[in-house]
């Protein structure tokens, strides 16, 4: 263990491969895109970026929440696994002059230009919408950069000796790092990321999805959508997670209860969007109001959406709520990041049915050149982000105080034949 915590203290050398491969598909999604809005589909293509920015950003800032929520629980498991989190830091920072590439669409993409809404147009107005989310995207995006700039301050000045890889030593080497400084900073950064993070979120989700069937309302739309934001996060760390065993070199620190445990948060968050969900269509279906229903009557009874909305039902709640209850199968990475890959595919389709009922008339579902290429391109940009930034900086945590203490339990405790039954070997 003291070899991999000594390599953890450095940078990953990524073969550049990988930077090619995700610089291809970010080619590609910028083509998709550009060809897209000069061409007779201008509409579909401006509503396909649409679709993948309310699906990327959203899954992007959840998934660098996990790190304050550790923080804030005071969480020492999920300590080896603390950069993947962070890692997307730099695709945040792209949130805000993405929003704005919206702009130029605007009057195709949110039809209460066209039409205004006499009542709400002290709210659904572009000049305000546009301000307050950038004015929101921007405290929202500084304070995750910035938490993530005081988890790698102190990490950064490590450099491991070669007295500290000798037996013994390794613990040593982690103390005289320990950044308290640092910590303490990350610590009274988590909570305010947390409440800005719910705050940014619903008013994305109100702004950017809820408004494009201005007529429609829903109260609990906008923290059904950062829960989900927060559980797509979720899923995309479990399959960060399975691919660092070997692909990074980890899977020495990371135990089997880690995937354990990520995969009963990863149930739990299953069951709250999954009660939002239903806590908003009980009451929409009770209430019968014609300005609600009119909102799931066009996705739940009508072609071509009717199959993809119980399709979504399925795969991201029904499915996942069945197969996590098992505990072989939280415990194992290939299938859990499985479980997770199709949580993520169906909040893709979610979004998808959130915004493409509003403009397509034609036959069939609207999945094409328009909605994957750009996808592929909103893929690139995350898949490059994580691959610079763990080229930058050490893998492992070194100075924070619950990454020793992890050290220490797990050393503690013989784990061998856990790891064996469980293929960690």
């Amino acid at each position: 263990m003291d070899h991999v915590v000594a390599t953890g203290a450095r940078a990953i050398s990524f073969r550049p491969i990988w930077i090619v491969v995700f610089s291809i598909l970010v080619a590609i999604g910028a083509v998709s895109f550009l060809v897209g809005v000069n061409g007779q589909e201008a509409d579909r293509t401006w509503h396909a970026y649409l679709i993948n920015y309310l699906f990327w950003f959203s899954l992007g800032f959840g998934l660098v929440l996990f790190g304050p929520t550790m923080n804030m629980t005071i969480a020492d498991w999920a300590r080896p696994t603390k950069r993947l989190s962070e890692a997307v830091a730099p695709f945040l920072l792209l949130s805000l002059p993405m929003l704005w590439v919206l702009y130029p669409g605007r009057d195709l993409i949110f039809s209460w230009i066209r039409e205004p809404v006499p009542e709400k147009t002290y709210w659904l107005n572009i000049g305000s919408m546009f301000l307050r989310n950038s004015l929101g995207l921007i405290v929202l995006s500084g304070l995750a950069f910035a938490l993530v700039y005081y988890s790698v301050k102190e990490d950064r000045k490590a450099s491991f000796s070669e007295e500290d890889l000798k037996k013994g030593k390794i613990e040593e080497g982690i103390e005289r790092r320990r950044g308290l400084s640092a910590w303490r900073t990350q610590i009274r950064l988590s909570p305010v990321l947390a409440i800005v993070y719910g705050l940014v979120l619903s008013s994305v989700g109100l702004d950017l999805a809820m408004s494009l069937d201005p007529a429609w309302y829903s109260t609990l739309f906008p923290a059904y959508y950062f829960v989900n934001s927060f559980h797509m996060g979720l899923g995309a760390l479990a399959i960060l997670s399975a691919l660092s065993l070997s692909g990074l070199g980890l899977k020495p620190l990371v135990m089997p209860h880690y995937f354990h445990d990520l995969g009963k948060i990863l149930f739990g968050f299953t069951m709250v969007s999954g009660w939002f969900f239903y806590s908003q269509f009980i009451v929409i279906w009770y209430g019968n109001i014609p300005e609600e229903t009119r909102y799931m009557i066009a996705r739940f009874r009508y072609s071509p959406w009717e199959g993809l909305s119980y399709v979504v039902l399925i795969i991201t709640f029904l499915f996942p709520i069945f197969i996590l209850l098992f505990r072989r199968i939280k415990m194992s990475p290939p299938l859990l990041s499985a479980v997770a890959g199709l949580i993520l595919v169906g909040y893709w389709i979610e979004r998808l049915i959130i915004v493409a009922p509003t403009y397509w008339k034609g036959e069939g579902v609207p999945i094409g050149i328009p909605e994957v290429g750009i996808a592929a391109g909103f893929l690139g940009l995350i898949g490059l982000s994580v691959v610079l930034f763990l080229r930058k900086v050490p893998l492992l945590p070194l100075s924070d105080p619950l990454f020793l203490k992890y050290l220490k339990r797990e050393q503690d405790h013989d784990l061998e034949e856990e790891r064996k039954k469980f293929g960690f070997v």
